[in-house]
């Protein structure tokens, strides 16, 4: 029964151990005594550790809670980097096919072009010259016809574009004989 009753903190033996600076600060941090020495009653100390209890569940659970807001912004901006890049690598891709379609069509272009080209040079009928071409018509500034080339007519040709009026012949370039000498 007495045991029941027994306060350490009242014991007048105990005194000194409790005057000792150390222990006092235990003894407060533990919520035993108030900062003037008071001793706190038990109801109250069950109290006062009840709303230290609760304290510390809220604030863990805000800690808990901040820190899944900020893994969800985390994943959130990681996704939002990922959608970014994506978005740019599709538009590079994009980028490039444009630049290939529009090469391609340029291509194209001047292919067609050069067909219409083409098909109105082969609508002239190749004339056939009964004497060599009055101008030049090799590196040496000779006539093809002077020069050792067939006789009878004349073989101009349009070297781009590979059109023969000399009488059909494939695209071939011409041997270089030397001039006959005088």
């Amino acid at each position: 029964r007495f045991l029941a009753t027994y306060n350490s903190l009242t014991d007048k033996h105990l005194v000194g151990y409790f005057s000792n600076a150390r222990i006092r600060r235990h003894l407060q941090k533990s919520g035993l005594i108030s900062r003037s020495g008071r001793i706190i009653p038990e109801k109250e100390y069950r109290l006062n550790a009840m709303r230290r209890d609760h304290q510390k569940y809220v604030q863990e659970c805000l800690a808990r809670a901040i820190f899944h807001k900020v893994l969800d912004m985390e994943r959130h901006h990681q996704l939002e980097i990922n959608r970014k890049l994506e978005y740019s690598v599709r538009k590079e891709k994009v980028q490039r096919i444009k630049v290939r379609l529009e090469h391609c069509w340029r291509h194209k272009f001047l292919f067609f072009q050069a067909e219409q080209f083409r098909g109105s040079l082969e609508d002239v009928i190749p004339v056939y010259c009964p004497h060599p071409p009055l101008g030049p018509r090799n590196h040496k500034g000779l006539s093809p016809f002077v020069a050792g080339g067939r006789a009878g007519r004349s073989q101009w040709r349009a070297p781009v574009l590979g059109v023969d009026y000399g009488g059909g012949h494939s695209h071939q370039h011409q041997t270089k004989e030397p001039a006959p000498s005088k």
